[in-house]
């Protein structure tokens, strides 16, 4: 064959590709054309292949906002209405507690609050899937209880001081929290200070 008989069909399908977004096939058969150097139709190829790059970039410009306006969930980034993720917050960090357990306010210590974290407990650094909440809270509360003693010199938490323990849900887990936090808290009042070991 010469290029007497006609354009490359690969040069033309690479090109029609190209015009409509196909931009695995574009650079197909643009390459196949442009190997194919014996053949007519190589403005089409190297056409088809440029509209692939530009397609590709479109899908740049367009795609990538939308992932990092919508992400999945990050440790730091479990926040809802201006609140704070209680998994973000440190240790010594004091909070009004939020109605599910997760989202918080960020409260300085030394003005009326619901809780104090004093303790964060692994539970389950290598799972990939999520065990479950009924899977990590008895391991949790038994852990949270052993901190809480040992927090204080006496090994004792003054009275009407309890300890919480708040445990990753699915959201935060696919997030990458594999952390549950242990909190105190005087049920149906507010701690007034910071709680001294």
């Amino acid at each position: 064959m010469d290029s007497t008989e006609g354009t490359d069909g690969f040069a033309i399908a690479s090109f029609l590709c190209g015009l409509v977004g196909l931009v695995p096939l574009a650079a197909l058969f643009g390459i196949r054309a442009l190997v194919r150097t014996n053949r007519s139709g190589r403005g089409l190829a190297v056409a088809g292949l440029a509209l692939s790059v530009l397609w590709l970039g479109v899908g740049v410009v367009k795609v990538v906002p939308v992932l990092f306006a919508h992400p999945v969930a990050t440790l730091a980034q479990l926040t809802s209405d201006g609140k704070d993720s209680i998994h973000a917050l440190g240790t010594g960090d004091c909070f009004d507690s939020g109605a599910d357990g997760e989202h918080v306010t960020r409260i300085p210590c030394e003005e009326p609050h619901d809780e104090q974290i004093f303790h964060r407990i692994d539970v389950g650094e290598t799972a990939d899937a999520y065990p479950g909440l009924e899977a990590i809270r008895e391991p949790a509360l038994t852990t949270c209880r052993i901190a809480a003693a040992a927090y204080f010199a006496t090994g004792t938490p003054p009275s009407g001081l309890e300890f919480f323990v708040h445990l990753p849900t699915r959201e935060s887990w696919i997030g990458g929290v594999r952390a549950a936090t242990c909190t105190f808290g005087r049920p149906g009042a507010k701690l007034t200070a910071f709680v001294q070991p």
